[in-house]
């Protein structure tokens, strides 16, 4: 893609954004263009209240990670299978409370729907955030078994696992298997990973109908597959409008066009790019999305 070609499309993604949305969107690709041109792929330039966050992540979020067994890790009140605490997940529960107090009163009385729900982690912050259920999507056989020991450990009914991928039809598709970034659309042999797996896909929107669902947030984080859940979810988004924060770190696609195709169905959302403080350029980096009434 051209320089002239990003600058519009950068322009275009920070139309009607607030000012901290347009200067992560424009952070990010300066800094994605200088660690291509560096010898490291490293950037050096951050700033204090950045140096500050990091600082922090190390001495009491990292600290405070204790193995109780070889098999169970405890953190501030949750537990999981595996010492991969996410800094997003736990430091930042995905950015929830930066939500308007009026969305977070919404999203308190409907059930959540977590996409890309790995080995339960997200899901069991959810629960802090909703009184209903949180339905999390995983579709890899290892994770989703970690998934079901992470629901034990934390005596989490209400949270529904299910086993299978969302996408824009029903289907079967192989995905590459590579810890917390299996994918779909991307070869992870060149990560080394030569594991794939057969699995099953339907859409948000039958398993909305068929379970009768009230959605008020949906988390969406998997691997560069979004534009194809948004797809099959698109009855479900017009029609009940919930909260939603979106993974757009994947690919250049979905970093500059998920919004535009948001925007173009008219529904009124009000948009924010969200990154976490961590140890990487564009990381994590989502598309939160409310309406305010």
């Amino acid at each position: 893609m051209s320089n002239d070609a990003i600058f519009e499309k950068a322009q275009k993604l920070c139309e009607n954004m607030d000012l901290q949305s347009q200067n992560i969107v424009y952070q990010i690709i300066s800094r994605t263009k200088a660690a291509a041109l560096s010898p490291t792929q490293q950037i050096f330039h951050l700033t204090q209240h950045e140096k500050n966050q990091l600082l922090n992540i190390e001495n009491d979020f990292f600290a405070n990670i204790c193995e109780l067994t070889p098999e169970v890790f405890y953190y501030q009140g949750y537990f999981l299978p595996t010492k991969h605490f996410e800094i997003s997940v736990f430091c930042y529960k995905h950015g929830l409370d930066t939500f308007s107090s009026q969305t977070l009163a919404k999203i308190k009385n409907l059930d959540v729907i977590d996409v890309g729900g790995f080995i339960g982690d997200s899901a069991i912050i959810f629960q802090d955030f909703t009184d209903k259920n949180i339905y999390s999507f995983e579709a890899t056989s290892h994770n989703y078994n970690l998934m079901l020991q992470t629901l034990k450990l934390n005596n989490a009914n209400r949270i529904v696992p299910v086993k299978k991928g969302l996408g824009s039809e029903q289907t079967t598709m192989t995905i590459s298997v590579f810890s917390s970034s299996s994918s779909l659309v991307r070869d992870n042999a060149i990560y080394g990973c030569t594991q794939s797996e057969e699995i099953e896909l339907i859409t948000l929107d039958s398993y909305v109908k068929e379970h009768n669902l009230k959605i008020g947030l949906i988390k969406v984080d998997i691997e560069g597959f979004e534009m194809e859940f948004l797809k099959g979810a698109k009855e479900t988004i017009c029609s009940q409008k919930p909260t939603m924060i979106l993974s757009i770190y994947h690919q250049a696609g979905d970093f500059f066009d998920i919004k535009p195709l948001l925007e173009s169905w008219n529904l009124g959302y009000t948009f924010r790019v969200h990154k976490p403080i961590d140890y990487n350029i564009s990381l994590e980096t989502t598309l939160m999305c409310e309406v305010l009434d």
